[in-house]
């Protein structure tokens, strides 16, 4: 049988055979390196009878100490002394930044994450009913978030089987890791802020599981602000 393909197209063809060969290679072990990409580490077998619904146990009213049988159970941080003051009317003032903070996230109050849209509905609807005696509730921006992170406190957090240090104030109680902000990137997406890592990151506004963020919603505070704010947060007013 006569072939009527020249000897340099054969070469060609068996050089670009090998190019896309050692380029599928290359993809495999690139994958398998990047974490989220390799295999998970085997979870602990299921009691019988568990249902899981969520990944955070306390969306399902679980203890998260009994989960898998695993002990999830840690006691918050206070490496240092609190700059932040909890007005019990539940709002949290930090007179250093002259912020206002809702003392409970999105997630405590609602039981669910909230993607970027969902977000602005919630700040509308705290506006609207005046929470703590206020109506300028807003998202936070990423310089605001970030300075409620401190590496020498932290709360911990149950993932499935395993928990992480949110580093935060205990003050906020069990909160969760990661916040949306105000501010979008591009069309699609948007800021948010890891308590877990320390770090900003760009997040789909719809996300899949709803970016598993919440939003802890702030306003600005001023001395004004009395008596709505505690007596001893407007003596350290900026």
């Amino acid at each position: 049988m006569k072939t009527f393909l020249r000897p340099g197209i054969w070469r060609r063809a068996a050089a670009s055979a090998r190019r896309s060969l050692a380029a599928a290679v290359f993809a495999v072990v690139l994958l398998a390196a990047v974490p989220g990409f390799a295999a998970e580490p085997e979870r602990p077998e299921l009691p019988s009878g568990t249902e899981v619904t969520s990944p955070d146990p306390l969306l399902n009213n679980e203890d998260p100490s009994k989960r898998y049988g695993v002990d999830l159970h840690k006691e918050p941080v206070m490496g240092t002394p609190s700059r932040l003051i909890d007005n019990r009317d539940g709002t949290v003032v930090d007179p250093r930044e002259g912020l206002m903070w809702t003392k409970s996230d999105s997630l405590q109050t609602s039981r669910k994450w909230l993607n970027w849209f969902m977000a602005q509905d919630y700040v509308k609807e705290l506006n609207e009913k005046r929470f703590a005696g206020h109506d300028d509730w807003r998202l936070p921006t990423r310089k605001e978030l970030e300075t409620l992170y401190d590496e020498t406190k932290s709360v911990p957090w149950a993932y499935y089987w395993n928990v992480h240090d949110v580093h935060i104030d205990p003050v906020f109680g069990d909160t969760s890791c990661c916040f949306w902000s105000s501010e979008a990137y591009k069309d699609d997406y948007a800021w948010g802020f890891n308590y877990i890592r320390g770090k900003a990151y760009p997040s789909f506004k719809g996300g899949p599981q709803l970016s598993l963020s919440a939003i802890r919603p702030v306003r600005t505070w001023k001395k004004s602000d009395a008596p709505g704010s505690s007596a001893k947060a407007g003596e350290n007013a900026p």
